[in-house]
């Protein structure tokens, strides 16, 4: 007799929801199973929250707006087509019939904002990304990878707000053997998040107090500076725990271990634009994971780039002339890293791939000392 059917209908659930067997999983498996689509909503509904992520953040926070995390004007009107629309693979349907899955079109006002400052901190906080060129320099390349690091404290906050929606829902018409196995995973997967936000967090409170300061220490950067077609872009913070090579570099599932996090985003540049990839200098990791992508050339470096924002930031757009241009299997090889789940554990390569018709103009490495 499955273990499932013996726990009483008033005891708690066996899931760990802490609502009671008869209200959670008993019968579960004589259910309708839902569509993703329908799943993928529910999650939507629950997944934002208006707050401000400034350290001063407080009650004179009345108005959190819809903060672009990738610059609008400077970067996102240089993707758009005639209609305001950019392209993505953020919250794309995964095809499960074998073919690619088509990017979705979305308008730029909304691509890649978050509900994570109030319009004066949004302003104050990024006034010198915002108002002057691009420079190269320390300040800027703080707030670059300060605002990817507040876009993913976002992200990961609303997955952990949606985890009981998901939970609820995902293994509807599944047999009890099989709810177990989906309510371990989502669980697996909701201490991940929680253990990732935490670091997280850790890392954004050093951040926090340098933002306040002014006084930026401790920081390595690299700086790609390109000519040409601004023609993707993205925004975030990231964990590599292997290099180009499949070198592990950090183990992620070890919860006691310090999480060394990789933060990063493009902006505009006179004729072109920047890749900017910003970490600690005391984290290991992330200097061996920027030195293997060195290792493969200079005139590598773009496309292995490109690939590392599509296979692991889904805050990622691009303008559609530019992929309209690609060749079909540069399309297919982009659009299968976009659609990896858990980039983290699940194999896949980078390969020596044009993909962006970008002239290097600079390609700089600052290491603090």
């Amino acid at each position: 007799m499955n273990p499932v059917l013996k726990i009483g209908r008033n005891d708690p659930c066996w899931c760990g929801s802490g609502r009671k067997y008869k209200k959670c999983h008993f019968g579960r498996h004589l259910e309708t199973a839902l569509p993703l689509e329908a799943i993928q909503n529910a999650q939507w509904r629950v997944w934002d929250e208006k707050r401000c992520l400034h350290p001063q953040a407080g009650a004179e926070c009345d108005r959190v707006v819809s903060a672009h995390t990738v610059q609008r004007a400077r970067v996102l009107g240089s993707l758009v087509d005639d209609k305001n629309h950019v392209l993505t693979f953020k919250r794309a349907q995964l095809d499960l019939s074998g073919q690619s899955p088509e990017p979705r079109k979305v308008g730029w006002q909304v691509a890649s904002t978050i509900s994570g400052f109030c319009a004066r901190h949004d302003t104050a906080t990024f006034a010198d990304l915002e108002a002057r060129p691009f420079d190269g320099g320390l300040g800027q390349c703080f707030l670059i990878g300060y605002r990817g690091l507040c876009y993913e404290v976002y992200q990961k906050q609303g997955v952990l707000r949606a985890a009981p929606a998901i939970q609820h829902l995902v293994d509807r018409g599944r047999t009890p053997a099989e709810q177990r196995r989906i309510q371990r995973a989502e669980s697996i997967s909701a201490a991940g998040a929680r253990h990732g936000l935490e670091q997280m967090k850790t890392l954004k409170s050093t951040m926090d107090s340098q933002l306040l300061a002014g006084a930026y220490t401790g920081w390595s950067r690299l700086v790609l500076r390109f000519r040409g077609d601004l023609c993707v872009a993205a925004t975030g913070a990231v964990a590599p725990n292997r290099d180009l090579d499949g070198r592990v570099l950090q183990v992620l599932h070890d919860p006691s271990a310090k999480m060394a996090t990789l933060m990063c985003g493009v902006t505009a540049d006179d004729g072109g634009g920047a890749i900017v990839l910003f970490w600690s200098a005391s984290d290991e990791p992330q200097k061996r994971f920027v030195e293997s992508v060195l290792s493969r050339g200079q005139d590598a470096v773009p496309g292995l780039l490109v690939q590392f924002l599509f296979v692991h930031l889904e805050n990622t757009y691009f303008s559609e002339r530019w992929w309209n241009a690609l060749g079909a299997d540069d399309r297919r090889h982009l659009a299968r890293l976009a659609m990896i789940m858990n980039p983290y554990y699940e194999r896949f390569s980078y390969e020596h791939r044009r993909l962006v018709p970008w002239e290097i103009v600079d390609l700089t490495v600052e290491r603090a000392a």
